[in-house]
Protein backbone atom coordinates (compact mmCIF):
# COMPACT_ATOMS: atom_id res chain seq x y z
CA UNK A 1 0.00 0.00 0.00
CA UNK A 2 1.44 3.77 -1.14
CA UNK A 3 2.11 6.03 1.98
CA UNK A 4 -0.46 8.90 0.40
CA UNK A 5 -3.45 5.93 0.21
CA UNK A 6 -2.57 4.64 3.79
CA UNK A 7 -2.25 8.23 4.98
CA UNK A 8 -5.85 8.68 3.24
CA UNK A 9 -7.38 5.30 5.06
CA UNK A 10 -5.82 6.68 8.17
CA UNK A 11 -7.11 10.06 8.26
CA UNK A 12 -10.67 8.18 7.28
CA UNK A 13 -10.41 6.77 10.45
CA UNK A 14 -9.21 9.33 12.63
CA UNK A 15 -12.87 10.66 13.65
CA UNK A 16 -13.53 7.12 14.59
CA UNK A 17 -10.30 6.81 16.50
CA UNK A 18 -10.66 9.58 18.17
CA UNK A 19 -14.02 8.62 19.68
CA UNK A 20 -13.01 5.46 20.36
CA UNK A 21 -15.52 3.02 18.15
CA UNK A 22 -13.15 1.27 15.97
CA UNK A 23 -12.20 -2.36 16.11
CA UNK A 24 -9.13 -3.73 17.44
CA UNK A 25 -7.49 -4.20 14.19
CA UNK A 26 -8.34 -0.80 12.69
CA UNK A 27 -7.39 1.02 15.89
CA UNK A 28 -3.61 -0.76 15.97
CA UNK A 29 -3.35 0.03 11.87
CA UNK A 30 -4.65 3.22 12.79
CA UNK A 31 -2.00 3.85 15.93
CA UNK A 32 0.84 1.82 13.95
CA UNK A 33 0.54 4.62 11.17
CA UNK A 34 0.33 7.55 13.26
CA UNK A 35 3.70 6.75 15.78
CA UNK A 36 5.75 6.83 11.87
CA UNK A 37 3.24 10.06 10.47
CA UNK A 38 3.90 13.01 10.89
CA UNK A 39 1.05 14.73 8.58
CA UNK A 40 -1.07 11.88 10.37
CA UNK A 41 -0.52 13.27 13.95
CA UNK A 42 -0.87 16.85 12.95
CA UNK A 43 -4.58 15.92 11.22
CA UNK A 44 -5.20 14.18 14.52
CA UNK A 45 -4.56 17.16 16.60
CA UNK A 46 -6.48 19.20 14.15
CA UNK A 47 -9.07 17.28 14.24
CA UNK A 48 -8.86 16.82 18.39
CA UNK A 49 -8.93 20.73 17.75
CA UNK A 50 -11.79 21.27 15.81
CA UNK A 51 -13.96 18.68 18.42
CA UNK A 52 -13.18 20.57 21.26
CA UNK A 53 -13.91 23.69 19.56
CA UNK A 54 -16.94 22.30 18.81
CA UNK A 55 -18.09 20.98 22.00
CA UNK A 56 -17.05 24.45 23.81
CA UNK A 57 -19.73 26.11 20.69
CA UNK A 58 -21.90 23.20 21.38
CA UNK A 59 -21.76 23.99 25.62
CA UNK A 60 -22.31 27.76 24.99
CA UNK A 61 -25.10 27.13 22.77
CA UNK A 62 -26.22 24.98 25.30
CA UNK A 63 -25.74 27.64 28.12
CA UNK A 64 -27.17 30.12 26.22
CA UNK A 65 -30.16 28.51 25.59
CA UNK A 66 -30.56 27.50 29.06
CA UNK A 67 -29.96 31.30 29.91
CA UNK A 68 -32.36 32.24 27.42
CA UNK A 69 -34.91 29.66 28.52
CA UNK A 70 -33.99 30.70 32.29
CA UNK A 71 -34.42 34.15 32.04
CA UNK A 72 -37.95 33.31 30.17
CA UNK A 73 -39.29 31.70 32.96
CA UNK A 74 -38.22 33.97 35.52
CA UNK A 75 -39.80 36.83 33.16
CA UNK A 76 -42.99 34.50 32.86
CA UNK A 77 -42.86 34.13 36.45
CA UNK A 78 -42.85 37.96 36.91
CA UNK A 79 -45.42 38.77 34.47
CA UNK A 80 -47.67 35.85 36.18
CA UNK A 81 -46.86 37.73 39.51
CA UNK A 82 -47.33 41.37 38.26
CA UNK A 83 -50.54 40.44 36.54
CA UNK A 84 -52.39 39.38 39.77
CA UNK A 85 -50.64 41.99 41.38
CA UNK A 86 -52.14 44.76 38.93
CA UNK A 87 -55.75 42.15 39.22
CA UNK A 88 -55.43 42.49 42.48
CA UNK A 89 -54.67 46.26 43.00
CA UNK A 90 -57.39 47.04 40.75
CA UNK A 91 -60.01 44.90 43.16
CA UNK A 92 -58.69 46.73 45.50
CA UNK A 93 -59.14 49.96 44.21
CA UNK A 94 -62.62 49.24 43.69
CA UNK A 95 -63.20 48.39 46.93
CA UNK A 96 -61.49 51.52 47.85
CA UNK A 97 -63.48 53.86 45.50
CA UNK A 98 -66.81 52.18 46.46
CA UNK A 99 -65.45 52.74 50.62
CA UNK A 100 -64.73 56.42 49.37
CA UNK A 101 -68.14 56.80 47.48
CA UNK A 102 -70.54 55.49 50.14
CA UNK A 103 -68.95 57.86 52.98
CA UNK A 104 -68.84 61.01 50.31
CA UNK A 105 -73.06 60.09 49.77
CA UNK A 106 -73.43 60.24 53.20
CA UNK A 107 -71.97 63.20 54.10
CA UNK A 108 -73.84 64.46 51.51
CA UNK A 109 -77.28 62.53 53.31
CA UNK A 110 -76.49 64.45 56.16
CA UNK A 111 -75.84 67.93 55.26
CA UNK A 112 -79.30 68.24 55.64
CA UNK A 113 -80.74 70.20 58.14
CA UNK A 114 -83.92 68.48 58.39
CA UNK A 115 -84.05 64.54 58.77
CA UNK A 116 -85.47 61.82 60.72
CA UNK A 117 -83.50 58.45 61.52
CA UNK A 118 -85.24 55.88 63.35
CA UNK A 119 -82.46 53.01 65.08
CA UNK A 120 -84.21 49.77 65.86
CA UNK A 121 -82.15 47.72 67.97
CA UNK A 122 -83.38 43.56 68.13
CA UNK A 123 -82.25 40.17 69.45
CA UNK A 124 -83.60 37.40 67.38
CA UNK A 125 -84.98 35.72 70.90
CA UNK A 126 -86.05 38.71 72.16
CA UNK A 127 -89.51 39.98 71.83
CA UNK A 128 -88.29 43.34 72.89
CA UNK A 129 -87.07 45.91 70.03
CA UNK A 130 -84.95 48.97 71.50
CA UNK A 131 -86.45 52.45 69.11
CA UNK A 132 -84.23 55.31 68.88
CA UNK A 133 -86.16 58.01 67.10
CA UNK A 134 -83.78 61.07 66.03
CA UNK A 135 -85.34 64.53 64.98
CA UNK A 136 -83.05 66.61 63.79
CA UNK A 137 -84.04 70.54 62.37
CA UNK A 138 -81.62 73.80 61.83
CA UNK A 139 -79.42 72.65 64.70
CA UNK A 140 -82.21 71.15 66.99
CA UNK A 141 -82.26 67.54 67.97
CA UNK A 142 -84.57 65.71 69.61
CA UNK A 143 -83.70 62.02 70.42
CA UNK A 144 -86.47 59.47 72.03
CA UNK A 145 -85.80 56.14 73.31
CA UNK A 146 -88.32 53.48 73.29
CA UNK A 147 -88.58 50.00 73.97
CA UNK A 148 -91.82 48.02 71.86
CA UNK A 149 -92.92 44.55 73.39
CA UNK A 150 -96.48 42.70 73.89
CA UNK A 151 -97.12 44.71 76.76
CA UNK A 152 -96.92 48.09 74.36
CA UNK A 153 -94.79 50.91 73.89
CA UNK A 154 -92.73 52.15 76.72
CA UNK A 155 -90.92 55.79 76.50
CA UNK A 156 -87.47 55.46 78.13
CA UNK A 157 -86.56 58.66 77.72
CA UNK A 158 -86.36 62.36 75.92
CA UNK A 159 -83.47 64.36 75.21
CA UNK A 160 -83.31 68.13 73.39
CA UNK A 161 -80.14 69.24 72.63
CA UNK A 162 -78.70 71.71 70.46
CA UNK A 163 -75.96 72.27 67.83
CA UNK A 164 -73.05 73.57 70.27
CA UNK A 165 -75.15 74.36 72.84
CA UNK A 166 -73.61 73.77 76.64
CA UNK A 167 -76.91 72.09 78.05
CA UNK A 168 -78.50 68.98 77.13
CA UNK A 169 -82.62 68.13 78.70
CA UNK A 170 -83.50 64.74 79.28
CA UNK A 171 -87.41 63.75 80.36
CA UNK A 172 -87.10 60.49 82.26
CA UNK A 173 -91.50 59.82 81.81
CA UNK A 174 -91.33 56.83 84.39
CA UNK A 175 -89.85 58.91 86.96
CA UNK A 176 -91.41 62.35 86.24
CA UNK A 177 -88.02 64.06 85.86
CA UNK A 178 -86.07 65.93 83.87
CA UNK A 179 -82.63 65.91 83.70
CA UNK A 180 -80.27 68.90 82.83
CA UNK A 181 -76.81 68.53 82.30
CA UNK A 182 -73.90 70.98 81.11
CA UNK A 183 -70.74 71.30 80.68
CA UNK A 184 -67.50 70.70 78.14
CA UNK A 185 -68.57 67.21 77.49
CA UNK A 186 -72.01 68.03 76.53
CA UNK A 187 -70.95 71.03 74.66
CA UNK A 188 -68.44 68.49 73.14
CA UNK A 189 -71.46 66.04 72.66
CA UNK A 190 -73.89 68.60 71.09
CA UNK A 191 -71.46 69.39 67.87
CA UNK A 192 -73.02 69.12 64.51
CA UNK A 193 -70.71 65.99 63.76
CA UNK A 194 -71.86 64.26 66.96
CA UNK A 195 -75.60 65.23 66.94
CA UNK A 196 -75.81 64.01 63.17
CA UNK A 197 -73.46 60.89 63.55
CA UNK A 198 -74.16 57.45 61.68
CA UNK A 199 -72.60 54.10 62.26
CA UNK A 200 -69.88 53.15 59.71
CA UNK A 201 -69.65 56.86 58.28
CA UNK A 202 -65.77 58.39 58.45
CA UNK A 203 -64.52 61.50 58.95
CA UNK A 204 -62.19 63.41 56.89
CA UNK A 205 -59.30 63.42 59.17
CA UNK A 206 -55.95 61.40 58.42
CA UNK A 207 -56.70 58.86 60.67
CA UNK A 208 -60.09 58.22 58.80
CA UNK A 209 -58.44 57.63 55.32
CA UNK A 210 -56.08 55.14 56.84
CA UNK A 211 -59.43 53.54 58.23
CA UNK A 212 -60.99 53.96 54.94
CA UNK A 213 -57.96 52.20 53.39
CA UNK A 214 -58.02 49.40 56.24
CA UNK A 215 -61.34 48.80 55.61
CA UNK A 216 -61.26 48.57 51.84
CA UNK A 217 -58.82 45.57 52.42
CA UNK A 218 -60.48 43.41 54.98
CA UNK A 219 -63.63 43.94 53.60
CA UNK A 220 -65.71 41.98 50.91
CA UNK A 221 -68.62 43.77 49.08
CA UNK A 222 -70.95 42.64 46.85
CA UNK A 223 -74.30 44.48 46.34
CA UNK A 224 -77.95 42.75 46.99
CA UNK A 225 -81.92 43.63 46.94
CA UNK A 226 -82.75 41.04 49.93
CA UNK A 227 -86.11 42.62 51.62
CA UNK A 228 -85.78 46.31 51.03
CA UNK A 229 -86.53 45.81 46.68
CA UNK A 230 -83.08 48.42 45.85
CA UNK A 231 -79.77 47.97 45.11
CA UNK A 232 -77.13 48.13 48.38
CA UNK A 233 -73.62 46.98 49.49
CA UNK A 234 -73.35 44.19 51.63
CA UNK A 235 -70.27 44.26 53.90
CA UNK A 236 -68.46 41.43 54.93
CA UNK A 237 -65.34 40.62 56.75
CA UNK A 238 -63.08 38.59 54.43
CA UNK A 239 -61.03 37.44 57.36
CA UNK A 240 -63.65 36.25 60.00
CA UNK A 241 -63.52 32.81 60.01
CA UNK A 242 -67.50 32.63 60.08
CA UNK A 243 -68.71 36.00 58.81
CA UNK A 244 -71.50 36.90 60.97
CA UNK A 245 -71.34 40.00 60.97
CA UNK A 246 -72.90 42.04 57.83
CA UNK A 247 -73.37 45.51 57.12
CA UNK A 248 -75.81 47.15 54.64
CA UNK A 249 -75.49 50.45 53.35
CA UNK A 250 -77.58 52.01 50.86
CA UNK A 251 -76.04 52.15 47.69
CA UNK A 252 -78.25 55.92 47.16
CA UNK A 253 -77.28 57.58 50.57
CA UNK A 254 -74.29 55.64 51.83
CA UNK A 255 -76.22 55.53 54.89
CA UNK A 256 -76.12 52.09 56.83
CA UNK A 257 -79.86 50.13 56.56
CA UNK A 258 -78.88 47.24 58.81
CA UNK A 259 -76.33 45.82 60.86
CA UNK A 260 -76.22 41.94 61.31
CA UNK A 261 -74.00 40.24 64.23
CA UNK A 262 -75.30 36.41 63.79
CA UNK A 263 -75.49 34.14 66.76
CA UNK A 264 -73.50 36.87 69.27
CA UNK A 265 -76.24 36.48 72.13
CA UNK A 266 -76.13 33.53 74.19
CA UNK A 267 -78.41 31.98 76.19
CA UNK A 268 -77.34 29.48 78.92
CA UNK A 269 -79.10 26.96 81.00
CA UNK A 270 -79.49 28.09 84.84
CA UNK A 271 -76.27 27.70 86.65
CA UNK A 272 -74.57 25.55 83.70
CA UNK A 273 -72.04 26.90 80.56
CA UNK A 274 -74.44 24.51 78.44
CA UNK A 275 -75.82 27.09 75.50
CA UNK A 276 -79.33 27.19 75.41
CA UNK A 277 -79.79 29.46 72.80
CA UNK A 278 -77.76 31.51 70.22
CA UNK A 279 -79.20 34.37 68.82
CA UNK A 280 -78.57 36.88 66.22
CA UNK A 281 -78.18 41.03 67.44
CA UNK A 282 -79.85 43.40 64.50
CA UNK A 283 -79.83 47.22 64.04
CA UNK A 284 -81.66 48.39 61.65
CA UNK A 285 -82.42 52.05 60.26
CA UNK A 286 -84.74 54.44 58.77
CA UNK A 287 -84.16 58.02 56.72
CA UNK A 288 -86.41 60.95 56.46
CA UNK A 289 -85.71 63.66 54.99
CA UNK A 290 -87.69 67.26 55.38
CA UNK A 291 -89.96 65.84 57.29
CA UNK A 292 -89.40 67.58 60.67
CA UNK A 293 -91.34 70.42 62.02
CA UNK A 294 -90.46 73.18 64.56
CA UNK A 295 -92.87 71.62 66.82
CA UNK A 296 -90.99 68.49 67.04
CA UNK A 297 -87.88 69.89 67.90
CA UNK A 298 -89.28 72.19 70.55
CA UNK A 299 -88.37 71.76 73.99
CA UNK A 300 -91.83 71.54 76.07
CA UNK A 301 -92.72 73.65 79.60
CA UNK A 302 -90.58 72.19 82.33
CA UNK A 303 -92.39 73.33 84.91
CA UNK A 304 -94.22 70.42 86.05
CA UNK A 305 -91.02 67.67 86.06
CA UNK A 306 -88.70 67.76 88.96
CA UNK A 307 -85.37 68.92 87.92
CA UNK A 308 -81.89 67.40 88.43
CA UNK A 309 -78.73 69.61 87.66
CA UNK A 310 -75.49 67.84 86.52
CA UNK A 311 -72.30 69.55 85.75
CA UNK A 312 -70.24 67.30 83.54
CA UNK A 313 -67.13 69.37 84.21
CA UNK A 314 -67.19 67.98 87.73
CA UNK A 315 -66.73 64.28 86.54
CA UNK A 316 -63.00 65.32 86.23
CA UNK A 317 -62.63 65.53 89.47
CA UNK A 318 -64.06 62.71 90.49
Amino acid sequence: MEKKTECEIVQDLLLGYVDDVLNEESKKLVEKHLSQCEICQKKLKELKTDIMENENNQKREIDYLKKIRRKSKIKAILMAFGIIVLVCFILYMRQFIIVQSIDTKAKKSLQSNNFYRETRDMVSMDNNVSVTKTYYKDGKCKEVWEIYSDAGKEIQHVKYSSKDAEETITFLPKENKVTIETGEFVKLMNQELNLKSVSYIIDNSIEAMVAKLGRAFVMSIHTDTHQIGREYYVFRNRFEKNQNGETWIDKDTGLPLKMINRNSVRTFFPETDIVKMESDLIQEYQYKFDVVTDEEVAVPDLTQYEKEYVNTDDWKNQ
